[in-house]
């Protein structure tokens, strides 16, 4: 299910909603239990509204992960390496799950023969509920958390459907305190439906528009088309995945539950390093803790190679492809550089403008690997894009047919609005005037309240648009 579908905007959230709050309402023993089972019952409803045929391929696996997990955390209590079992055996789920497909492909693409070999049938949301699997885990062997024996807890842990499909990714020990004693007042589901209202405006008014037009750019196309594709694919990045995080928080604070921040404004960083602090946060913060730290970090071995190892690491998560090894190993590089010229003072020296165009650069020329199907289609793409390689096919439209009145006005809007939002004088003026303004108050509600009429209208008349990280 899609938070961009009609089905979740009126009948399964509304229903969700209305039950748990009904419920929350009174005071009785094992209220707690109760309105975690709800959430729990419900997050496996969300996972299995795919379709009965997709659900009985999946489930077993989903609930062999969330199994594994809590009966590894229990047998510790008897024998503490059940924890690097457990981590393991997650691994092995990644992988299994990961790296068959991929062996699939590369077997029946040597042979010319129509052979063919069943593919498996990825979980939604398989690399996020292992993260929070190896979380858990690793939260319990440094002591920062205790072995859940209540099995709805740890549950709606693994599966709590805002962060079920995409994230952010939520450390145990950050989830622990709302499983009790968590309160919704009417500020916070006021200020969770306001956010869940902006990720939805983002995704389905800007992101799935513009991805009608990058699609057919990276079809065949010319060179100054694949550049315009490129800076379009940017926002359109940004803002599906910024909106699906805004849509999640929003929703956890209807229950309750404080989500951590997934994106900060990246596209002002003046680095790759700290572009890697701004964007998926949550996924920098958890490669840090449980990856660069153990690995010694800045303070044992060698640093640049730790921070190498951490970005290939990263980019395996995205896929087992080369492709996503040389985008990770492009990461580290970079961030292993900045590392070096900081150290010797030398790279705050190069004007910021520079540092900023060279990192909007780095970041987004790599994420070809994202719209081509193997490293000769990069290497096609990248030559096509400095004019290395001149385009054989016929082509059917040139980059001006791509810059229509309204793939322009968007885009200006998407920019100008980063621009103005990620400014921190212009952010405390706003919660400022939310807090003291009504005129301020009423004029919010109003564009609210239209963005979410206009996002229903589109949410309704465009086609199926899946969040680009469900891939992942």
């Amino acid at each position: 299910m899609l938070f961009n579908s009609v089905s979740f905007i009126f009948l399964f959230l509304p229903i969700v909603l209305l039950l748990y709050h009904s419920v929350d309402r009174f005071r009785f023993r094992g209220k707690d239990l109760v309105l975690n089972l709800i959430l729990l019952v419900f997050s496996l409803v969300f996972f299995c509204w795919g379709g009965f045929k997709v659900a009985i391929k999946t489930l077993p696996a989903l609930v062999s992960i969330v199994l594994w997990n809590y009966l590894m955390a229990l047998f510790s209590k008897k024998w503490k390496p059940f924890l690097i079992i457990g981590v393991v055996g997650n691994i092995a789920f990644f992988f299994y799950y990961k790296i068959w497909n991929e062996l699939a492909k590369l077997i029946e693409g040597l042979f010319t023969s129509n052979l063919t070999i069943d593919k498996l049938v990825i979980p939604i949301g398989l690399s996020f509920i292992l993260f929070h699997g190896i979380s858990y885990l690793l939260d319990i062997w440094h002591s920062k958390a205790k072995p859940n024996k209540n099995f709805a807890e740890f549950a709606l842990y693994m599966l709590f459907f805002p962060k079920l499909a995409q994230g952010p990714i939520v450390k145990y020990y950050e989830f622990e305190p709302y499983f009790r004693g968590r309160s919704v007042g009417f500020e916070d589901f006021v200020s969770g439906l306001e956010r869940f209202i902006v990720g939805l405006a983002k995704k389905a008014l800007i992101a799935d528009v513009l991805a009608t037009t990058v699609n057919q750019i990276f079809f065949s196309v010319d060179v100054p088309s694949i550049w315009i594709g490129l800076v379009l694919f940017t926002l359109q990045l940004y803002l599906d995945f910024s909106g699906y995080s805004d849509m999640a928080i929003g929703i956890g604070k209807m229950f309750g539950f404080k989500l951590p921040e997934n994106f900060n404004f990246p596209y002002a960083s003046p680095s790759v390093s700290e572009f890697w602090r701004r964007w998926h946060i949550s996924l920098g913060s958890w490669f840090k803790e449980y990856l660069y730290i153990p690995l010694g970090g800045s303070r044992k071995g060698n640093v640049y190679f730790n921070l190498i190892i951490v970005f290939l690491a990263v980019g395996i998560w995205h896929g087992t492809s080369f492709l996503f090894l040389l985008w990770g190993l492009t990461h580290g590089l970079c961030v292993a550089m900045e590392r070096f010229l900081n150290k010797k003072g030398w790279f705050e020296k190069i004007p910021k403008l520079i540092r900023w165009v060279y990192t909007i650069f780095i970041v987004n020329i790599i994420r070809l690997v994202y719209k081509v199907q193997d490293i000769d289609g990069f290497w096609l793409y990248l030559k096509r894009m400095f004019g290395l390689e001149k385009v054989q096919e016929e082509l059917n439209f040139t980059w001006e047919y791509f810059l229509s009145n309204r793939v322009i006005g968007l885009s200006l809007i998407s920019i100008i609005g980063m621009i103005v939002f990620g400014n921190l004088r212009i952010q405390n003026r706003l919660r400022q005037w939310n807090k003291e303004s009504i005129e301020f108050s009423i004029v919010k509600y109003v564009i609210l309240a239209s963005l979410f009429f206009l996002s229903v209208c589109a949410v309704m008349t465009s086609k199926y648009q899946p969040f680009l990280y469900f891939q992942f």
